[in-house]
């Protein structure tokens, strides 16, 4: 069970941290690109870009307190005080959105939630100036907003797929670090849905499990681990549901209660992320 809490601890710093990098980056972005509109009402920045970026890779929740907070603080340090109680409330709806619908979508989707939520920007902004300044003052101001929020989205789409792929970053939702039994009350009738592919002859330092459809994904993340001096079993299930049915007795087979075990979901996870985890896993 402590080797569980500190795994749930680890995540949690993890995730706290990266919320105050986000934080920052929302900061910097919006104060480095600032043009005020014309007429003085409001100004056009790049903040959606970090804004799309903290809702994809903290979570809706997360990410919308991260986005709303460093958006209202850039108004007020940028002197547009007044824009602040709409902009926690808008930008934290943009983040909110996003994330959900990135992380619960197919990959083949994902992406376009990002212009989606974005568009909530010249609509929620359009409300609130409406009743600040009234109609006339609002209207031409949807224009230049719709324009921030989609360039905001382009870079954020960008920007995500680069910290997706890259080594220093494991998806929150595509990778399941555990390190404790499973659940005694687990049963199972049924012969486990799973086939283990590779077994170290002195025993693994870390199990890794996935799909089957995700064998290559695994075996290349267990090479990388190979090459670092750490042992990996590969254990493919072809279904899932039913293997989380098994007792834990059966589950044993595949996955000591003595070892980590990382579990891959998500095709686009990077071999380099999954090893990343794995060594995480080991060393927690």
């Amino acid at each position: 069970m402590n080797a569980q809490n500190n795994t749930n601890t680890n995540q949690s710093v993890k995730k706290l941290t990266m919320a105050g990098v986000l934080a920052a980056a929302i900061v910097l972005l919006t104060s480095v690109v600032s043009i005020p509109m014309p007429g003085g009402f409001g100004y056009i920045n790049l903040g959606d870009a970090g804004v799309l970026l903290a809702g994809a890779l903290l979570g809706g929740g997360w990410g919308a307190l991260c986005a709303g907070a460093a958006s209202a603080l850039s108004d007020i340090l940028l002197g547009w005080s007044i824009y602040a109680p709409a902009t926690f409330l808008i930008k934290g709806a943009v983040a909110l959105v996003a994330g959900i619908l990135f992380n619960r979508s197919a990959k083949k989707l994902r992406y376009g939630f990002f212009y989606l939520a974005a568009l909530i920007v010249p609509a929620g902004y359009f409300l609130y100036e409406t009743i600040l300044y009234g109609t006339a003052t609002a209207i031409p101001n949807v224009a230049f907003n719709t324009l921030q929020c989609l360039i905001g989205a382009g870079a954020g789409h960008a920007m995500t797929i680069v910290l997706l792929r890259s080594k220093f970053y494991v998806p929150h939702t595509a990778l399941r670090i555990n390190r404790t039994k499973p659940d005694e009350t687990e049963t199972a009738e049924t012969a486990a849905p799973a086939e283990i592919l590779r077994e170290p002859k002195k025993g693994p330092d870390v199990v890794l499990i996935a799909k089957r459809e995700l064998v290559p994904l695994i075996t290349r993340a267990g090479d990388l681990l190979s090459v670092q001096g750490f042992t990996a079993r590969l254990v493919a299930t072809d279904d899932q549901t039913a293997f989380d049915r098994l007792s834990a007795e059966q589950r044993e087979k595949f996955l000591p209660a003595d070892k980590p075990f990382v579990q891959v979901d998500d095709a686009e996870t990077t071999a380099e992320a999954v090893a990343q985890a794995a060594l995480q896993a080991i060393r927690s």
